[in-house]
């Protein structure tokens, strides 16, 4: 008996508008995974992964932290450099302040490192303590004040608390914003649009403008070639200067965030 083969029927052909759709929906996948050629975000994430290798492993090796030992302003300059670098060392990329930013603050909170809270607290930001810290009070203020400026073990330490002041406290989560879009965007930091965004960190009206000039500044003490003569020449004598920092804080939450 003889059976009839069913012919198969003609296959339809695959509608362009679909080959499009499927060409482009791979070309999406590809470049989401970062497989082809690698997307901002891909090489973020990379960035990310070897840098929290590298964190971990300087952590292990108990890095010593800089001394800062300083007689003028370009002095000050090279000793927090080494305190910014020491601590970038040991700080994810995506947690970690700009250079300038540490530099213009540290030299107009603490006069360039003359001030004597800088001198005797080792406070370079005038950072306050609500008793859970020792601290040293302003002259003039009552012995009953709520809150005094904090004494740290060395001026680096004041710029690690810093650093972490404002990576935690709710008043700068507008400067970490902006931070992660720079990071991620442009692989680089800001620091003049960046410290427009402490409006709460001091009650000076133009207080960004004022850290921009010391940025300015310090711009040209490193453009400058300094001979050794003006590296090592010390300023003249002088009272430490009293200076009290207008960082705002909330009373309720103060600098001491877990």
């Amino acid at each position: 008996m003889i059976r009839k083969v069913k012919e198969d029927k003609p296959t339809k052909p695959i509608p362009m508008w679909k080959k499009v759709a499927y060409s482009v929906l791979i070309l999406v996948l590809v470049f989401v995974s970062g497989s082809f050629y690698p997307n901002p975000y891909t090489l973020h994430k990379t960035k990310k992964s070897v840098e929290a290798y590298y964190t971990d492993w300087a952590n292990k090796l108990g890095l010593q932290e800089p001394s800062m030992e300083y007689e003028n302003d370009v002095q000050f300059v090279k000793a927090l450099s080494k305190c910014i670098d020491y601590i970038n060392f040991t700080t994810p990329r995506m947690e970690r302040v700009p250079y300038e930013m540490i530099m213009g603050q540290a030299a107009l909170e603490s006069a360039w490192g003359t001030s004597r809270f800088a001198i005797e607290g080792n406070n370079l930001f005038g950072i306050r303590t609500w008793g859970d810290h020792p601290g040293m009070l302003p002259k003039g203020f009552p012995k009953n004040n709520p809150w005094q400026v904090r004494v740290f073990p060395s001026k680096c330490a004041s710029v690690k608390e810093y650093v972490r002041i404002l990576n935690n406290h709710p008043a700068y989560e507008d400067f970490r914003s902006l931070r992660t879009k720079q990071l991620v965007m442009n692989n680089n930091m800001d620091a003049i649009a960046l410290i427009k965004t402490l409006t709460k960190f001091s009650t000076t009206p133009d207080y960004a403008d004022r850290v921009i000039r010391i940025i300015e500044r310090v711009r040209k003490l490193e453009n400058t070639v300094a001979t050794d003569k003006a590296v090592n020449e010390p300023k003249k004598k002088v009272p430490p200067k009293e200076k009290v920092s207008n960082i705002v804080l909330p009373k309720d939450k103060p600098e001491e965030i877990k």
